[in-house]
């Protein structure tokens, strides 16, 4: 069995997670450090954009998504200094969203954000899914900031023909395309095609309905999943403590090694 946090097509990952279910004739642990280069040699071999940064080996009971307290999303946008000018930086064109407003007031969002903050019911900044199961749309937001960013290439010379501007939000779970309505949202304030009061009421009145028709999800181009964060506590209950011996075997260890 293979569990991992999934992204929507078009988001990048920087830091992901995920847990495989792996059997052998020995019911043996591998070693870590050899699956380790193996798998990754498999994926440069297969041309993935893909690397594994660490291996552990866990208990039968261990679900990847009990152990994460926390996911962390960045959105990436660029604004060219002179409307006139749009000659995007190569690196940057399927890795931001190129806003183009010649009213856009980053101060207006910036105060806007504090109306997303703490517990609400996200439904109307959440696209319709087909699902069996109850869908629970309250999240509580334990962070959201709109910030001054950089380019992926800065020795770009047409770089410095863009102002960058990024969105981080975090919280332990969101709904589906919740942070990129959220940033659609805020970018709409601040080219001043929605008000506040727009916000207030989508927020208020939650529905899939009521996302504004002005209003669309911004690309997923733009979006990454920035980290996640574990519950070390989880985490160190089900770690398989082990040695290897002079021969490579994998031996687990019992509570009273440790």
């Amino acid at each position: 069995m293979k569990q991992i946090y999934r992204t929507d097509q078009g988001v990048h990952a920087i830091h992901n997670s995920a847990h495989i279910d792996v059997g052998n004739k020995y019911d043996a642990i591998y070693n870590p450090e050899t699956a380790l280069k193996y798998v990754n040699r498999y994926l440069i071999n297969c041309g993935h954009n893909i690397r594994v940064l660490e291996v552990i080996p866990v208990k039968d009971t261990f679900h990847v998504r009990q152990c994460a307290n926390s996911r962390t999303y960045l959105y990436r946008v660029l604004r060219a200094k002179n409307n006139n000018d749009h000659k995007i930086p190569i690196m940057e064109m399927d890795y931001c969203l190129h806003l183009k407003s010649d009213t856009f007031d980053p101060e207006r969002i910036k105060r806007a954000i504090q109306l997303f903050m703490g517990t609400k019911d996200f439904r109307t900044f959440s696209a319709k899914t087909i699902s069996n199961k109850p869908i629970n749309y309250v999240r509580s937001l334990y962070s959201l900031t709109f910030e001054k960013g950089s380019p992926l290439m800065p020795f770009d010379p047409l770089s410095e023909n863009f102002e960058f501007w990024q969105f981080k939000c975090s919280s332990k779970s969101f709904v589906y395309k919740q942070v990129r309505r959220i940033v659609a949202t805020l970018i709409a304030l601040g080219t001043g095609k929605i008000t506040e009061k727009d916000i207030t009421v989508m927020l208020q009145v939650p529905g899939h309905q009521n996302f504004l028709p002005i209003l669309q999800s911004v690309p997923a181009t733009g979006l990454y999943l920035l980290n996640v964060g574990y519950n070390q506590e989880y985490l160190d209950e089900h770690i398989i403590k082990y040695k290897i011996s002079d021969d490579g075997i994998v031996i687990p260890l019992n509570e009273t090694e440790v």
